[in-house]
């Protein structure tokens, strides 16, 4: 059973589709290329507090977000990567709800809706899973919904070690994960680079333990707007 939470927490985390469930949101090989570049821990413990201030004030109005995004797969055995694209659509409340959908080249779907969440791949029948009855998935969706906007990233340093990095234009939190952090198990590292400007959530790494690395790109973000009616339908 904790094999079994563990793939779907990574699952789920980086929002992509693993052999485990069956593979097929979504996957383009392309030529090989190195791994992305790691931000270098420049900031100091203080620069990286006061960075998890400001995105933490940024997001305390967040009420709903889409966005579009392009999520590449770097796989350190086989030295190549695999691209997929698609869309979210979050919705803070009770429950908080997410739909990540993966639109090219394979269309599948992953909602989220409090504890629950349902994997839709293709035209096989629905996977449906329960958190509340697994602490390891529940820990694991809490931090996905903090990465999201939801939460507080400051109340969230009992789980990482936590660095700052980049340039002012697009800073970034280093979280490593601590030792007795249910991520440590799948990730050495998790890096979130937000806009200067506004704080937003617009590129995420997760590098995992084996080596292999998923990066997500995020664009055409909109805060608080009108999502549709369906959207977690």
């Amino acid at each position: 059973m904790r094999g079994r939470s563990r793939r779907l927490g990574v699952l789920l985390c980086a929002a992509w589709l693993s052999a485990s469930l069956g593979k097929a949101g979504a996957q383009t090989p392309a030529a090989a290329v190195a791994p992305a570049a790691a931000a270098p821990a420049t900031g100091t413990a203080s620069a990286a507090a006061e960075l998890m201030r400001r995105i933490d004030a940024a997001q305390a109005d967040l009420r709903t977000l889409s966005a579009e995004f392009v999520q590449t797969s770097r796989i350190k055995l086989f030295k190549q990567q695999i691209r997929s694209q698609g869309r979210l659509l979050y919705q803070r409340g009770t429950p908080t709800k997410l739909r990540w959908e993966y639109t090219k080249p394979d269309p599948s779907t992953m909602l989220l809706i409090g504890d629950r969440a349902t994997l839709r791949i293709g035209t096989r029948p629905p996977q449906v899973f329960d958190s509340a009855r697994d602490p390891t998935l529940h820990a694991i969706f809490t931090q996905l919904q903090l990465w999201l906007g939801n939460g507080s990233l400051a109340a969230a340093q009992g789980e990482y070690e936590i660095r700052s990095s980049g340039p002012p234009e697009q800073p970034a939190l280093l979280l490593m994960p601590k030792p007795s952090s249910v991520l440590s198990r799948a990730f050495a590292r998790i890096e979130l680079h937000v806009d200067g400007r506004t704080l937003q959530l617009v590129r995420l790494l997760l590098i995992e333990n084996s080596g292999d690395e998923k990066e997500i790109a995020f664009s055409r973000l909109q805060r608080n707007s009108a999502l549709p009616a369906n959207a977690f339908d």
